[in-house]
């Protein structure tokens, strides 16, 4: 599926530089990546555990709600 392979190679954004991806709370440590595909994309909320490892937390829509 073409949205899953566009997924799975932005993500990989997070391999490197976690930090550019804007903050989605008042945690610094928990962001958003926004993945374009098509129209609108996704959002990937994730959080940073250390300088090596992140936790993704949830993908969703653009148009859905929050995944908060």
């Amino acid at each position: 599926m073409a949205a899953v392979a566009a997924i799975r190679t932005e993500l990989r954004i997070l391999e490197t530089n976690p930090f550019t991806c804007r903050i989605a709370d008042d945690d610094r440590l928990e962001r958003e990546l926004v993945i374009p595909f098509g129209a609108a994309g996704y959002v990937a909320l994730f959080r940073i555990i250390s300088e090596r490892e992140v936790a993704i937390a949830a993908v969703r829509h653009q148009r859905e709600h929050d995944c908060h």
